[in-house]
C-alpha cells in the first residue's frame, strides 16, 4: 500500500481528458512521479484556468469515435499506463443530450479499449468512473460498497454504469488490465459553474466585487453529499493505479457527509459581504435518504485519506473565483 507513486517513475502516462477539471489536477500531481506525461484533449488547447506549468505537456487530439485513429497515437506515444477522464460530466445536462452523454460515457471507453487491442500496446489503464451508479440511498444511512447494486437514475449515471460493466468485461475477455475507480463528489477551484460549490462560489464573489444585488439563488439544499477536494481524488488515481487490481472497483470518497445547505452556509461566512441572502428553490422531489460512502476497500488497498478539509477547499474555490473576477475587471475586454 502507499501513495508515494514510485512506480510510476520511469513511466510514459497518458491521461485522457487531460484540459478537464480532475484530467488537469491529474497531470498536475504526476509531474513529480511520472516520466513522461502525454494527454488527449478535444480541443488540443489548454483552458486559460490551467496553470503554465502544464502547458508543455504534449496535447493529442481524438474524438473517440476512430479507433484505428487512437490505435497509431498509442502505437506513437506507447504509454504505459493510461487514466481514462474523458467524458461527458453533467448529470442534469445528460437529460437533454442524452446521445452526447452516451457517447462520452460509454463510446469513448470502448473505443479507446479496441484502439489498445489494434495497437498491440500493453498499458494499464484506470477508468474513472462514477459513484451515481449506485443510485440513491434506499433507506436512511445507506452504505453503498462496491457490491451494492447499480441502480442509475440518469442519462450520465446510466451511462458510466454500462462503462463500469465494458471496463470489467474487457479485463475478463481480453486480459487488458483496468481498474474502475468510483468517485463520488469531488470539488474545488477550476470546476464549472454547472456544479454546486462552484456556482455558489460564483455568485459570492460577483456579489463582492462587481456589486451584484446580495443574493445567492440555489435549488434545493436538503441533501447530504460525500464531498471531496479534486486533489486528493487524483492522488486516489494515481494510487489506485500502481496499487489496485485489476478488474476491481474502488469507491473514493472522503467516508464523511455534509449537508448541501451546511457548505453554503460556510461559503457565506467566508465572504466580507455580511448581508447575503440565500433564495432556495424548493424541491417537489421527496426527500432524499442519507448515503453513506463505503471506502473501506479502498483503505484496505492504499494508504490514503483526504489532506484538504471542506474548510481549506471551499476557501479556495470561493478565492479562485474572487481572482476570476477580478482579473475580468482589469481586461474586460479578454
Amino acid at each position: 500500500m502507499g501513495t508515494d507513486n514510485k512506480k510510476l517513475g520511469s513511466s510514459t502516462v497518458l491521461i485522457t481528458g487531460i484540459t478537464g477539471f480532475a484530467g488537469s489536477y491529474l497531470a498536475e500531481h504526476l509531474r513529480g512521479f511520472a516520466g513522461e506525461i502525454h494527454g488527449i484533449s478535444r480541443s488540443g488547447k489548454w483552458p486559460k484556468a490551467c496553470p503554465e506549468n502544464l502547458h508543455n505537456i504534449p496535447l493529442h487530439t481524438s474524438n473517440f469515435q476512430d479507433s484505428a485513429q487512437l490505435a497509431l497515437l498509442l502505437k506513437t506515444i506507447n504509454p504505459t499506463h493510461i487514466f481514462h477522464l474523458a467524458g461527458f460530466a453533467q448529470t442534469g445536462k445528460s437529460f437533454v443530450n442524452q446521445h452526447e452523454a452516451w457517447l462520452g460515457n460509454l463510446n469513448a471507453p470502448q473505443t479507446l479499449y479496441d484502439a489498445i487491442k489494434k495497437s498491440g500496446n500493453k498499458a494499464k489503464v484506470l477508468f474513472a468512473g462514477s459513484g451515481l451508479i449506485y443510485g440513491s440511498a434506499r433507506y436512511d444511512k445507506e452504505i453503498k460498497t462496491e457490491s451494492s447494486e447499480l441502480m442509475p437514475q440518469s442519462p450520465y449515471a446510466s451511462s458510466k454504469a454500462a462503462a463500469d460493466l465494458l471496463s470489467y468485461q474487457v479485463w475478463v475477455n481480453d486480459k487488458i488490465e483496468i481498474i474502475r475507480a468510483r468517485p463520488f463528489n469531488h470539488i474545488g477551484p477550476r470546476q464549472s459553474i454547472d456544479f454546486a460549490m462552484a456556482s455558489f462560489s460564483k455568485q459570492i464573489a460577483e456579489i463582492e466585487l462587481l456589486g451584484k444585488k446580495p443574493i445567492i439563488k440555489t435549488g434545493s439544499l436538503s441533501a447530504f453529499r460525500d464531498l471531496t477536494d479534486v486533489r486528493d481524488t487524483v492522488k486516489a488515481y494515481a494510487s489506485l493505479m500502481e496499487h489496485g487490481i485489476p478488474g476491481e472497483a474502488y469507491n473514493i470518497g472522503s467516508g464523511k457527509n455534509t449537508r448541501i445547505s451546511d457548505a453554503l452556509k460556510m461559503l457565506v461566512s467566508f465572504s466580507n459581504n455580511p448581508n447575503l441572502i440565500i433564495e432556495e428553490e424548493p424541491s417537489s422531489s421527496a426527500q432524499d435518504f442519507e448515503l453513506l460512502v463505503g471506502i473501506d476497500k479502498l483503505n484496505n488497498t492504499i494508504s490514503w485519506e483526504p489532506a484538504f478539509s471542506l474548510e481549506e477547499t471551499l476557501t479556495d474555490t470561493l478565492n479562485y473565483w474572487r481572482q476570476v473576477i477580478a482579473a475580468q475587471l482589469q481586461n474586460p475586454k479578454e
